[in-house]
């Protein structure tokens, strides 16, 4: 089990029994006598409701994301956050659904129970389930990206491993013997764990001994440079991959089903949004006349799927028209309504006509103004492998990266923004698209995001 998996498992768990405990105490507090099993039964359906929701709404507002335990300082403002919607949302509930049982006194209680318990589980709990023991490492990789992983690994307790260790190219192929002195090493120091660039013309000579020693003799665990660095930042380390790289992970045909149960769920969900946006159309359009009589809509040139030009449909938000060149120096001026609707993300909704036509899924990659896109498919490698999906309202990249371009050329974030791309083109699949559309909403609620 992966580091990851098992820390969102034991969050998710500890999550699902702290709430029940704040039941069975918010019962006690309620009642003033320990809780029969008639009085648990009648709360035992509609809190069971309340915890699928509760843990819905905790993975929305990113209480299971990677660096929780690391935040601290917002940990309990969030966590009250959190439940102050959960509450709200189950008091809705008990009006709509006939549970039985009398909620008032009951949620107020079982707010507060829940925050002081949910905080003193994340805050003091979690930590003394973290892997104590510290199993030594050695990195032999190259670039920023080794760099990165380093840090990342090295000033974090969360994994239960460090890097004694970091070895480039130059310091292998300038080190006479080096296979001997590595080896040596490993014994000397009890090293448990080998994380190399398998691809790396440097180590291809005594990747034999490693595998032998690794696989064979269990010496030590071997991990791969590219495999280690996705599953710690979810995203793919562009400038070590190689061609290879894209024919042992990307598949042509991912699968027949998954395209068909996704293009099915973007029409059903575009022609569902289109329905209350019909409604809130003509105020939309109201406020945009009156501000500058200016056109409401305006269209904008994209590239779609296989490097296919689109046309794009979005709400006038600026007093100009939006067009290819506008991209690298752009005068337009945003208007008040245009503000707005940006910040509400209302300017947007023509684009689920986009989606209907097929030229957009709900999930993708950032559609990229072609001027732009030309310009990155010279200067970042395998960029436009990013064109093989369909592009989307919302995407890996959006809900991971928030240091993205703004306007103009910018190549260094552009590099940033493919390497998320790229895991999600690895790995998509409906539970990923499904993460991306709840961490989307997030974005929305939080007003983050790109």
């Amino acid at each position: 089990m992966g580091e990851r998996t098992r820390e969102l498992l034991t969050l998710i768990l500890g999550d699902i029994l702290v709430f029940n405990v704040a039941l069975w105490l918010t019962l006690f507090l309620r009642y003033l006598e320990i809780p029969d099993s008639a009085r648990l039964e009648a709360h035992f359906e509609p809190f069971l409701i309340f915890t699928i929701i509760w843990i819905v709404i905790f993975f929305i507002l990113g209480l299971y994301d990677k660096q929780t335990n690391l935040l601290k300082r917002l940990l309990l403002s969030r966590i009250l956050y959190a439940q102050v919607i959960n509450v709200v949302l189950a008091a809705v509930l008990f009006f709509v659904i006939p549970f039985g049982i009398a909620p008032k006194t009951n949620l107020v209680i079982y707010l507060v129970v829940s925050v002081l318990l949910m905080t003193s589980w994340r805050l003091f709990l979690i930590p003394l389930l973290s892997p104590k023991q510290q199993h030594k490492a050695i990195l032999i990789a190259d670039g920023e990206e080794a760099v990165e992983l380093a840090d990342e690994i090295n000033n974090n307790d969360r994994y239960n491993y460090y890097f004694v260790r970091i070895v480039d190219s130059k310091t292998l192929e300038s080190t006479p013997d080096f296979e001997a002195k590595l080896l040596a090493l490993v014994k000397r120091e009890k090293i448990d764990l080998i994380v190399a660039d398998a691809r790396s013309e440097a180590i291809k000579t005594f990747l034999p001994s490693l595998f032998d020693l690794s696989f064979l003799h269990f010496e030590f665990t071997f991990l791969d440079f590219n495999w280690l660095y996705e599953d710690t930042f979810d995203r793919v380390p562009v400038r070590c991959i190689q061609y290879d790289w894209f024919i042992s992970n990307i598949s042509q045909s991912k699968s027949v089903l998954y395209d068909a149960v996704k293009r099915s769920i973007d029409i059903v969900g575009a022609l569902s949004l289109l329905l209350p946006a019909l409604i809130l159309f003509p105020f939309v359009a109201l406020a945009i006349k009156l501000e500058d009589g200016g056109p409401l809509f305006y269209t904008t040139i994209r590239v779609g799927q296989y490097n296919r030009q689109i046309t794009i449909y979005k709400l006038r938000t600026k007093n100009g028209r939006d067009d290819s060149a506008s991209a690298l120096k752009s005068e337009l001026v945003d208007t008040r309504v245009g503000l707005f609707l940006r910040k509400t993300r209302i300017d947007e909704l023509p684009q689920l006509i986009n989606v209907l036509k097929g030229d957009l899924s709900f999930i993708g990659p950032r559609p990229e103004i072609p001027t732009l896109a030309a310009v990155y498919a010279k200067e970042v490698p395998y960029y436009n492998a990013r064109h093989f999906l369909k592009p989307g309202l919302s995407g890996w990249a959006q809900i991971n990266n928030f240091d993205v371009p703004r306007g103009g050329i910018d190549v260094a974030r552009t590099k940033v923004k493919l390497s998320y791309d790229l895991f999600y083109l690895e790995r998509r699949s409906l539970l990923l698209d499904i993460h991306i559309i709840l961490k989307t909403a997030a974005t929305i609620i939080m007003r983050t995001g790109t």
